[in-house]
C-alpha cells in the first residue's frame, strides 16, 4: 500500500504568505520585517505588489504619523537635554568670570565696603521700627557672619553684648542649631536666649526639614544710639542713591 503524498511548505514560503496577509490588514514593512523576523527588504520584496484597501492604508498613514510623532518627540528630548547642557555651562561661565572680576576689582572687602554692604543688608532684612533695638535676622550663615562682623569692628559693639535668637521649626534639634549657629556668630550658648517654635499654617508641619536645617537666626543689641546711627547711615545711603545723578 502506497503512501499518501505529503507537501511540505518551505519555511519561507510560509513567511512570505504571513507577510502578504499582514500587509492586507494594513501592515508596514518594519512591522512585517519585525513580526516575521526577516529584513526590510525581504518584507518588501514579498508584499511590493499587494493592493491595500482603504481600511490599510489609513493604518499605514496613521503608523507613519505615530512614528515620525515618536522620532519627534526623541529627538526633542534629547535636544533638550543637550541644550541644558550648554545653558549650564554658559551660566557656570559667567558665574565663573563675574567671581574673578569682582575679586580683581575689590581686592580685599575694607571697612568702607563692610558698611556700604551691611548697611544695605540691614534696610533690607533689619529691624527698622525699634528706637532702641538693633535686629537682624537671616538664615544665610554668610549674611550673619557679615553682620557679626559690621557690629563689631564698625559699629564697634563688644560682643558680649550681641544676643541670639533661633526661630526653629519643629523637626529642627534645638541643641544643634545653637550648636551650629554658635559657630558662624562666634558667640557663647550662654548668649543664646531661648528658641522660638514656630509652626506655618500654610504648610501644615509639611515642611522640608532640608530647607532651614538650622532655622532663622536674630540677631539682637539693645542699644538706642546704635539703633539710631543705623538709621542715619541708611538715610545717607538713600540719599546717596537719590543725589547720585
Amino acid at each position: 500500500m502506497s503512501r499518501p503524498s505529503v507537501r511540505l511548505s518551505h519555511p519561507y514560503h510560509t513567511k512570505r504568505l504571513k507577510a502578504i496577509k499582514l500587509r492586507q490588514k494594513g501592515y508596514s514593512y518594519q512591522e512585517i520585517a519585525t513580526s516575521l523576523r526577516v529584513s526590510k527588504s525581504t518584507a518588501y520584496y514579498w508584499t511590493r505588489r499587494v493592493k491595500l484597501s482603504r481600511k490599510a492604508r489609513e493604518r499605514i498613514k496613521r503608523k507613519v504619523q505615530e512614528a515620525i510623532k515618536k522620532g519627534i518627540i526623541a529627538y526633542n528630548k534629547q535636544y533638550a537635554k543637550i541644550r541644558s547642557q550648554e545653558a549650564s555651562q554658559r551660566k557656570e561661565k559667567w558665574k565663573e568670570e563675574a567671581y574673578k572680576k569682582i575679586l580683581q576689582e575689590l581686592g580685599t572687602l575694607s571697612r568702607r565696603d563692610l558698611m556700604l554692604l551691611s548697611v544695605a543688608i540691614y534696610w533690607a532684612e533689619g529691624y527698622t521700627r525699634s528706637e532702641n533695638i538693633v535686629r537682624v535676622s537671616n538664615s544665610d550663615p554668610l549674611i550673619i557672619h557679615l553682620m557679626i562682623r559690621f557690629f563689631q569692628e564698625v559699629c564697634g559693639v563688644p560682643k558680649e553684648k550681641i544676643r541670639a535668637t533661633i526661630h526653629l521649626y519643629p523637626q529642627i534639634d534645638t541643641k544643634k542649631a545653637i550648636k551650629y549657629w554658635s559657630r558662624i556668630t562666634g558667640l557663647p550658648s550662654k548668649q543664646f536666649t531661648k528658641p522660638q517654635i514656630q509652626i506655618s499654617r500654610s504648610s501644615k508641619r509639611k515642611r522640608d526639614p532640608h530647607r532651614l536645617p538650622y532655622g532663622t537666626l536674630h540677631l539682637n543689641i539693645s542699644s538706642t544710639e546704635l539703633t539710631w546711627k543705623i538709621k542715619g547711615w541708611i538715610q545717607g545711603v538713600s540719599h546717596l542713591i537719590k543725589t547720585r545723578e
